[in-house]
């Protein structure tokens, strides 16, 4: 369990359910990915009378539902491309792969499920000729991808093109001369044609979400939004999210950092490419090989099996060259549609992130589609051509046969994912420390360490004795999950409030909310480590407030405000620009 980050994607929409308002209650932007988990979460408000137990375990049975729904459309889509039984395999590493190992409704993992079934809905148009429904639920699918993870914006141009490529350079030249308002060439393609028209219906379902979405934001009101703007901004700044060339440069110094960490990875697939020019069955035999060279290039901090994902993705141009001729065409179509906007998103989620290009795989997860498939094609073709044509027909005996080096290794492939989920949890917690089943609360159902068990339920207790009707709480530093509690009012600008040292005053921002909307709590969680520590020092401790503590924990504090102080007299003390 995680206090921070999956508590956060968890806390927006069940504030928003408990009658919090959207970019004034909460500053961070990053909270637009609650417009697509509040109505669950509401209706679990709703059906239990908004009791919060069991509500992360709710919510994680959400995401799994999500991944199971996105690998579904994933198989029906690559039915027409690879066997069935490749299919399922190829679709089933969406479900067993997990970003950051934390199978929760985040802006990550929402982001990158409906980038993917964008993806592949697309997938259809271009293959197979999928009719405008296919385009029009690609579009949809791509416009949610933007609100979960709203920085995705900046590249939907990109797909745009990327579509028309991917339908024939006749759809680039179309493509041009209405972006020029060129009259129309009566040598080139017709009115209506198919690639225009699926080009329209993608665009117009990103703008049946987008429009929308756009508008309800806007009815929270220009001020709370210019606000929430400039909150976001100075944490993205302070945080490294957005630095400009800097950032750019800082992103690409580490994929090659991680990239050439296994410099013997890089010689073995030259060696497979050399062996496969002069021997191409031997070469493609080889490839069996992939998931051993995909588990040491996950085998780095932080990565796991995102490092799968980012060095899988980026081999599918590679794997490409092992592809019989007579799948090249459909080859180079995976590569326009889907392989090259999940990079291009990939670069995108890495810049925009903290986290640098250790959250490419937001981005890159499409991409697993293009090389499962060229693996799975591959593979296929060890058998011998005309053998392969006769099985991928299923014509006579032959069709009995199965494709069982292809199917192993896509099978091998996703138990690698598998491997990196039980070797550690969020925040690199050893699987095997976790050994105690939550019975109580939000986590109620959740296996978690005995340790945190012990805390939850202390505080849990402890919040229960020390509130007092109509109180204000506020919990800091980095430790949101504790408002999964708490029922009543919030006192700060941001649910998640961080900080490197535990002992500074708080952030500017929230003594500006304070004095902009003249509030300030009346009841402080102060997360820290109290051992040796006077009540004097955690009075001075407390954020700038000089709240007394009222109860000490090891791990925490609780302060309340003097009842004779006034609001007026709090925020003269607490601390200026």
């Amino acid at each position: 369990m995680d206090l921070q980050d999956e508590s956060f994607y968890i806390l927006v929409p069940w504030r928003w359910a408990l009658g919090d308002t959207p970019f004034v209650d909460e500053e961070n932007l990053a909270q637009v990915s609650g417009f697509l988990s509040y109505p669950f979460v509401k209706i679990f408000g709703v059906l239990r009378d908004y009791d919060v137990t069991g509500l992360v375990l709710y919510t994680r049975h959400l995401y799994l539902l999500l991944m199971i729904g996105v690998a579904v459309v994933v198989f029906v889509v690559l039915r027409r491309l690879v066997r069935w039984e490749l299919s399922v395999a190829v679709a089933l590493v969406f479900v067993t792969f997990i970003h950051w190992e934390t199978p929760q409704l985040s802006y990550n993992t929402m982001g990158a499920a409906l980038l993917t079934l964008g993806a592949a809905l697309g997938l259809a148009v271009v293959t197979w000729s999928g009719g405008r429904a296919w385009a029009l639920a690609s579009g949809v699918a791509y416009g949610l991808a933007v609100v979960a993870y709203p920085t995705l914006l900046f590249v939907m141009p990109f797909y745009a093109v990327l579509m028309a490529l991917a339908m024939g350079r006749r759809s680039v030249g179309m493509l041009a001369e209405f972006a020029f308002a060129r009259p129309p060439d009566p040598d080139g393609p017709p009115t209506g044609h198919p690639a225009w028209r699926a080009i329209s219906y993608w665009v117009l379902g990103g703008i049946v979400v987008l429009v929308p979405v756009g508008l309800l934001t806007l009815s929270f009101g220009l001020a709370n939004l210019q606000g929430s703007w400039a909150y976001t901004m100075s944490v993205a700044d302070e945080l490294d999210q957005l630095g400009g060339a800097d950032k750019a440069y800082g992103v690409a110094q580490g994929f090659l950092r991680f990239l050439w960490s296994r410099p013997y990875l890089v010689v073995a697939a030259l060696l497979v490419y050399l062996v496969f020019t002069r021997w191409p069955r031997v070469g493609r035999v080889l490839l069996a090989a992939l998931p051993v060279a995909l588990w040491l290039a996950g085998q780095r901090p932080l990565l796991d099996s995102g490092g799968l994902v980012i060095v899988y993705v980026l081999l599918a141009p590679y794997l490409y060259l092992f592809v019989p001729r007579e799948k090249r065409e459909a080859g180079a179509r995976l590569l326009y549609w889907v392989w090259a906007p999940a990079v291009i998103a990939g670069a995108t989620t890495a810049f925009t992130s903290a986290a640098g290009y250790v959250n490419a795989p937001v981005g890159l997860l499409p991409g697993l589609m293009a090389s499962g498939v060229f693996v799975a094609w591959a593979l296929e073709a060890v058998a011998g051509p005309a053998r392969a044509a006769v099985i991928a027909e299923g014509r006579g005996a032959d069709a009995r046969r199965q494709p069982w080096l292809a199917l192993g290794v896509l099978i091998a492939v996703a138990a690698v994912t598998v491997v990196f989920q039980f070797q550690f949890q969020q925040r690199e917690i050893p699987y095997s420390s976790l050994t105690k089943r939550c019975d109580f609360g939000p986590w109620r159902g959740v296996v978690i360490t005995p340790v945190r068990y012990q805390v939850l339920k202390a505080f849990s207790t402890d919040l229960a004795a020390q509130a007092l009707p109509g109180d204000e709480l506020l919990v800091f530093y980095e430790s949101c999950g504790y408002y999964l509690f708490w029922g009543g009012g919030i006192a700060a600008n941001s649910y998640w409030i961080a900080n490197g040292d535990a002992e500074s005053p708080l952030p500017q921002s929230t003594v500006r909310f304070y004095r902009r909307h003249r509030v300030v709590p009346t009841l402080v969680v102060h997360h820290l480590v109290t051992a040796g520590m006077t009540d004097a020092e955690l009075q001075k401790a407390c954020g700038g407030l000089d709240y007394p503590p009222s109860l000490v924990r090891p791990r925490y504090a609780f302060h309340r405000k003097p009842a004779g102080e006034t609001v007026q007299e709090v925020l003269d003390r607490l601390p200026r620009e």
